[in-house]
């Protein structure tokens, strides 16, 4: 009998978690993932020169997440759930590498990707990381690893021994960190400014509550 958990890649938008599941998919780890939105993005970008995830988003679909063979159908299988799932998945065993990454850097590649005003939370992105953190962790069927987007960009190495010795059984060190593309690295905080002034009727101001 298999009793290997679910593997998961989680965290916020736009904060690196298809670059991670590119490099434990590459790294021997199987995962399981729809290229629906794929096809999807690909129609909407190819025109320009600038696709979000020109190497895959590795997601499943909604009801991918509602099927009655979720989750034990994905015992031993990586897949990708973004931060707000993973507290109203059902009991079972998982292990997790939630990705966390300078919110001006995700409110960029937000902007470029989406073309209007990013979520209000990203004002306060690390004290509601904290809350989402802390949440999990009083879950008793889930070992949580965080990683930062800038370290799986500069030391990938290191970043795939930690996981490796956090449970995620990759076999093929090499490939994982090869997998990584530092090119793909487009958003940096000193860009925002700029990317504001390419869309057009972008509204800047925060709630009273944030500004």
């Amino acid at each position: 009998m298999n009793h290997e958990p679910v593997y998961i890649v989680s965290g916020y938008m736009r904060s690196g978690t298809s670059m991670m599941m590119k490099a434990l998919i590459q790294g021997g780890i199987p995962g399981r993932y729809s290229t629906e939105k794929d096809r999807i993005l690909d129609q909407r970008y190819k025109e320009g020169d600038y696709h979000p995830n020109p190497e895959g988003f590795y997601e499943l679909g909604p009801r991918d997440f509602e099927s009655s063979l979720f989750p034990s159908d994905y015992r031993g299988f990586l897949i990708k759930a973004l931060h707000w799932r993973l507290k109203i998945l059902s009991p079972f065993d998982y292990k997790v590498v939630f990705m966390l990454r300078n919110p001006e850097e995700i409110k960029v590649s937000y902007l470029k990707m989406f073309r209007h005003r990013p979520p209000f939370v990203l004002e306060k992105y690390h004290s509601f990381i904290e809350e989402t953190l802390a949440a999990l962790e009083q879950r008793k069927d889930m070992a949580v690893t965080t990683v930062w987007h800038h370290d799986m960009l500069n030391d990938p190495g290191q970043v795939i021994d930690t996981l490796t010795a956090a449970g995620f059984p990759v076999t093929n060190r090499e490939s994982a960190v090869n997998a990584v593309r530092p090119d793909l690295y487009r958003s940096r905080p000193g860009d925002i400014d700029q990317v504001r002034a390419e869309i057009p009727h972008l509204r800047t101001d925060l709630p009273e509550i944030l500004s």
